[in-house]
């Protein structure tokens, strides 16, 4: 429940950081009913905004341009400065949020809350408090930057190796090259990022038939507590050839892919998606698992793990 429903924080001088009570009580609430330990991330409270509908009405009547400065910080995985909380807004305004008035009013939604680490005296550092709230911002990026567009909708991704089962899915990550390119060559995303990498790949494939996406899942791994897998992809649902392909992406700029050794990089997401490979959700079901390293839109590596 941790990752889901905690990390809200209301002062620079917190120590200790507190859960979402509704929606923890909701979900023990369904736990009972069901008599059974449930995923906390497929429960939300229906109070929420588990659609992320009121988060894109809040990006809609901001200024020009706000919106977009937000997306970018949250794609970056970066903080949000405010020099002050707005102490007076007008929900009904008909003038557009400014930068100040919007990111107090994701403060005071809940969909930000304060970081005391890069807080001081001068102004509030606010952040995504968890992962419920990260997915909400996720979907509505989703909702206003991707699926309205005519190049996302155009590009194409191969999945034939995944509906067939094959462990060369080689052709698979040559198309992934190819629409990410046409993704942000065409600045339908203007921030490169492996979050937005991950964001743009998992929104494409959720719209492709045969294939269940899955971002950022929840695993459970004996000896190492929760994990979270960038992208599983279960194809063939509930059918004899029923398959799971369990990926770990990794990004580097190609500044970043000159300087480091990308040799190191597969290896960590090897080692990744090994130990993601035994959790206890994929127990007697056919999974086979891949690191994909990306540099900048490119695949330049796609290794099966054991």
């Amino acid at each position: 429940m941790r990752p889901v429903y905690d990390g809200y924080c209301f002062s620079r001088f917190a120590k200790h950081t507190l859960y979402n009570s509704s929606m923890c009580l909701y979900y023990l609430g369904e736990m009972s009913r069901a008599k059974s330990v449930l995923a906390p991330e497929k429960y939300p409270d229906p109070a929420s905004d588990h659609d992320s509908s009121k988060l894109q009405q809040l990006f809609e009547i901001a200024e020009d341009g706000l919106s977009d400065n937000i997306i970018d910080t949250y794609l970056a995985d970066e903080t949000f400065y405010l020099g002050n909380l707005a102490q007076n807004i007008n929900l009904n305004k008909a003038a557009k949020y400014n930068e100040e008035q919007l990111l107090s009013m994701l403060y005071y939604l809940g969909y930000l809350t304060i970081d005391p680490a890069l807080s001081d005296q001068d102004g509030l550092s606010l952040k995504i408090p968890n992962k419920f709230m990260s997915r909400l911002f996720a979907q509505c990026t989703a909702n206003l930057k991707l699926k309205p567009s005519a190049i996302f909708k155009e590009q194409k991704l191969d999945i034939s190796p995944l509906l067939d089962g094959a462990s060369d899915i080689s052709a698979f990550a040559d198309s992934c090259t190819e629409f990410l390119t046409a993704i942000f060559t065409n600045q339908v995303l203007t921030q490169m990022s492996e979050m937005a990498l991950n964001l743009t790949l998992h929104t494409k494939l959720s719209s492709m038939r045969g294939v269940i996406a899955e971002l950022q899942k929840s695993l459970r791994v004996i000896g190492q507590g929760e994990k979270y897998a960038d992208l599983v992809l279960t194809v063939n649902k509930g059918k004899r050839n029923e398959c799971i392909y369990l990926i770990e992406l990794k990004y580097a700029t190609k500044k970043e892919a000159a300087e480091i050794n990308l040799e190191d990089l597969r290896d960590e997401a090897i080692d990744q998606v090994n130990s993601y490979k035994n959790a206890i959700e994929f127990k007697d079901r056919n999974v086979k698992a891949y690191a994909m390293i990306f540099s900048g839109s490119k695949c330049v590596c796609c290794t099966e793990g054991n």
